[in-house]
C-alpha cells in the first residue's frame, strides 16, 4: 500500500493488518518448520539407504509384501463370496419352499371357502325350492278357498235371487215359472 493510504488509515484498520500479517508469518513459520522437517526425514532416509541398489531392494521388500497383503486379501475376498453365495442359496431356497407352503395354504383356503359357499348356495337353493313349494301350496289353498268362497256366496246369492223372485211373484200375481 501507498504511504498515503496506510496514513490515512484508522487505527483499528492498521491493527486489522497488523494482526493479518502476523497470522499469515505464523502460518509461514508452521509450513517451513513442516518442510524443514520433511527435508531432514528425506535426507535420513537417503543416508540409511545408502546407495539406489539398497533403496531398490527395501522397495522390492515393500512391494513383495504389499502383494502378499493383497493376495491375502483376495484369498479371503473370494472365502467370504463362496460363503455368501452358499448363505444366498440356502435363504433362496428356504424362500421358495416357504413361498410354496404359503401357495399351498392359500389353495387349501381357497377350495375350503369354494365348498362352503357351494354348500351355502345349495342349502339357499334348497329353501328357496322349499320355500317356492310351500308357496305354491299356499296360494293353490287360497285359489281354493276363494273359489269355495265364491261358490257359497253364489249359492247365497242365487237363493236370496229366488228368494225375492218368489216373493214377487207371489205378491204381484205374475205366473209362476212353472207355467
Amino acid at each position: 500500500m501507498a504511504d498515503r493510504e496506510l496514513r490515512r488509515m484508522h487505527r483499528a484498520e492498521l491493527i486489522e493488518i497488523i494482526y493479518a500479517l502476523k497470522q499469515s508469518e505464523d502460518q509461514l513459520k508452521a509450513q517451513n518448520a513442516a518442510l524443514t522437517a520433511q527435508l531432514q526425514d528425506r535426507q535420513l532416509r537417503l543416508e540409511s539407504a545408502g546407495s539406489i541398489a539398497q533403496a531398490a531392494l527395501e522397495l522390492n521388500n515393500v512391494f513383495a509384501a504389499a502383494q502378499a497383503a493383497a493376495d491375502d486379501y483376495l484369498h479371503s475376498v473370494q472365502a467370504s463370496l463362496a460363503d455368501t453365495n452358499a448363505t444366498a442359496a440356502n435363504t433362496l431356497s428356504q424362500a421358495r419352499s416357504e413361498a410354496k407352503r404359503i401357495l399351498e395354504q392359500a389353495q387349501a383356503d381357497a377350495d375350503s371357502l369354494k365348498a362352503q359357499a357351494q354348500q351355502e348356495c345349495d342349502a339357499m337353493t334348497a329353501a328357496a325350492a322349499q320355500k317356492r313349494t310351500q308357496t305354491e301350496a299356499d296360494c293353490k289353498a287360497m285359489v281354493e278357498r276363494a273359489e269355495q268362497e265364491v261358490q257359497q256366496r253364489w249359492q247365497t246369492f242365487d237363493r236370496k235371487a229366488n228368494d225375492l223372485l218368489d216373493q214377487y211373484r207371489s205378491t204381484d200375481g205374475l205366473p209362476s215359472e212353472e207355467t
